[in-house]
């Protein structure tokens, strides 16, 4: 679960927190602690920070123009999730308060309804909107893709890292988002397939758009460009659906 959600100015300055949990925030040391830690990156490094991770926590941070959201989670939780919520978080505070955020000192009384907002979208359940018609077509290609003997079980996943089709092994959902995250974090270079070997069986991973992700478990027998193939061929089903 998110533990807390933390706002504040590029130049340290604490705009709202809000916690979920059973850990609080120290306002002012954590506020100093991540302004210099971005500070610390950027002038060591030319990058800005991402995450961290802290005993069973992680710390998860997105930039607006102004503002610096983080995210303290449980690391069970999925970062993708996670990272949605702040990004749909940063975009609504910078509109709505974007006005205030430009002043040099801010008072939190300014934010009006900012920790019901911040409530609202933590609590809410994320996920890709599909009309029946739409879905069904997915199911048919999954379905016509899993009855290859080479396959043994696919499926697909959201941005947000909801399975399309079935419940999942969560173990098993975890060790899939954990390796999703790589496609929409690496920026350098354009990642859209990662092979793991699971079990004894290989793990197909293929970002077909922003809002997919085909999973592929595939016989550890099969030959690593025949199934590539195979899922090349899937995806590019899949991603013809309008």
């Amino acid at each position: 679960m998110i533990q807390s959600i933390l706002i504040l100015k590029k130049s340290g300055e604490n705009i709202c927190s809000k916690s979920f949990g059973d850990i609080e925030w120290e306002e002012t040391l954590t506020s100093g602690f991540i302004s210099a830690i971005f500070a610390f990156t950027q002038k060591t490094f030319e990058e800005d920070l991402d995450d961290l991770e802290l005993g069973p926590y992680r710390i998860l941070f997105e930039q607006g123009d102004e503002i610096i959201l983080v995210a303290f989670f449980d690391k069970s939780d999925s970062i993708i999730n996670i990272r949605q919520k702040l990004k749909e978080l940063k975009d609504i505070v910078s509109s709505k308060y974007g006005h205030i955020l430009t002043k040099d000192i801010c008072s939190p009384d300014e934010f009006e309804g900012l920790e019901e907002l911040i409530e609202r979208i933590v609590s809410e359940s994320l996920d890709v909107r599909l009309n029946n018609a739409t879905k069904s077509q997915y199911i048919s290609i999954l379905d016509s893709f899993r009855s290859n003997p080479e396959i043994l079980d696919c499926d697909l996943i959201t941005s947000y890292g909801v399975p399309l089709t079935k419940e999942w092994n969560k173990e098993f959902l975890d060790l899939c988002l954990r390796m999703i995250d790589a496609f929409w974090k690496t920026k350098q270079y354009v990642l859209d397939q990662i092979i793991l070997t699971y079990e004894e069986r290989h793990l197909i991973l293929h970002k077909i758009n922003e809002e997919f992700v085909l999973s592929a478990l595939v016989r550890r027998n099969t030959p690593i460009g025949l199934a590539t193939l195979l899922v090349d061929e899937a995806s590019s089903l899949i991603a013809r659906i309008e």
